[in-house]
């Protein structure tokens, strides 16, 4: 049987099972679902299938289509799916907060190696011998873009899929925990904004409406995006060159057009996602799993540092302490995860928590290639 065909049922069979993995609302799926998520499941289900049975997948011709077609078609969907004019809800302060974050998650991984390369600590020149540290460059991505940032990323700095795995496991892990403290956090708002003498008013008044996109609009966005796409597939550019360009003409388009579908081309590219987490599974292979001590050592510490630092720029700013978990959860968690918490204190920060996850979104691949050239600046 022709193995590419083999591949694709799989990948098939996996975006089936996600799909309704994710649509359950009770019942012990659901629970599950709460720490083990769809794309962590997306990339293993694959794996379990190839090495049940013996597969050999990892040369098939679906990798190269998954980068040629699918990685554009993601990157071009999710970055013009950014309605950028909704910022302006956000504020000065919280939107600086909130930035402040980004900087403080792609520098603090710099510093960090930077600190191990000083003052030549023995035992994490691992992290350099055997390339451990290009596991940091997809936690970047992962933090701050989300899933297709850390994809780009992933296949980027050619991160092998075993160490890609032992990453995610561990990342899942840590956010769900951090997860935990910030929807504990954010209900104490009212009482740490008076024990730090913090009074800061939101204005709900200019919060985004929801609308209905007409079909029309739907297939003219649709149209012009596969129009773009075949332009830079005639080009055949590098695969840098397509990630940098086609996510700014994606945001270009997305924000110039008033007719543009957001909404579709979300949805697109969250399916694209999960596609290209299922061809990747693909290539893995299970008994290689394994995370050394010292990687886990540096992404509690990252996460330890990145907690605190944004906290205390929260308080130097005087904004309300809420904005601070929600600018956490915008940073770590995702489009999904930031609005429900900030339900947790008041529905009405719910669209900037959005605004927040989606502008997160737009500019996580380009933090993880800022951290990618100085860490490899900084090792030669």
């Amino acid at each position: 049987m022709n193995l590419n065909l083999v591949g694709i049922l799989i990948v098939v069979g996996t975006f089936f099972s996600i799909t309704y993995y994710e649509k359950q609302k009770t019942g012990i799926i659901s629970i599950l679902s709460n720490w083990i998520p769809g794309i962590l499941l997306s990339f293993i289900l694959p794996a379990i299938v190839t090495n049940s049975f013996g597969l050999s997948l990892e040369q098939i011709s679906l990798h190269d289509w998954s980068k040629k077609y699918l990685y554009p078609l993601v990157i071009i969907c999710i970055m013009s799916s950014m309605s950028l004019t909704q910022i302006k809800i956000i504020g000065l302060k919280p939107l600086i907060l909130f930035l402040s974050g980004s900087l403080i998650i792609s520098t603090i991984p710099v510093v960090l190696m930077g600190l191990v390369l000083f003052f030549d600590f023995s035992y994490f020149n691992i992290l350099i011998d055997e390339e451990l540290w290009k596991g940091f460059i997809p936690v970047v991505g992962s933090w701050i873009g989300g899933s297709s940032s850390m994809l780009v990323l992933q296949e980027y700095i050619s991160l092998n899929e075993e160490l890609f795995l032992s990453v995610l496991f561990f990342d899942t892990l840590l956010q769900n925990i951090v997860m935990i403290f910030l929807f504990q956090s954010v209900k104490k708002t009212n009482q740490i904004n008076r024990f730090f003498n913090i009074d800061d008013e939101v204005d709900f008044k200019d919060a985004p409406k929801g609308k209905v996109t007409p079909v029309k609009a739907m297939m003219k966005s649709l149209g012009i995006i596969l129009g773009v796409l075949i332009l830079f597939r005639l080009f055949n550019f590098s695969f840098l060159t397509n990630v940098i360009w086609l996510s700014i003409i994606g945001l270009v388009i997305g924000n110039a057009l008033k007719f543009w579908d957001h909404k579709t081309n979300l949805i697109i590219g969250s399916i694209g996602i999960i596609l290209i987490m299922s061809i990747l599974g693909l290539k893995l292979k299970i008994e290689n799993f394994d995370l050394p001590l010292v990687f886990i050592f540096f992404i509690v510490a990252w996460m330890v540092l990145n907690m605190i630092l944004l906290t205390l720029i929260g308080l130097f700013l005087k904004t309300s302490f809420v904005w601070t978990p929600i600018a956490l959860m915008a940073n770590i968690g995702g489009i999904s995860t930031s609005p429900a918490l900030a339900s947790a204190y008041d529905k009405r920060f719910m669209p900037h928590a959005i605004v927040l996850a989606i502008l997160s979104m737009a500019t996580g691949t380009f933090w993880g290639l800022i951290t990618t050239f100085f860490i490899q600046a900084l090792i030669g």
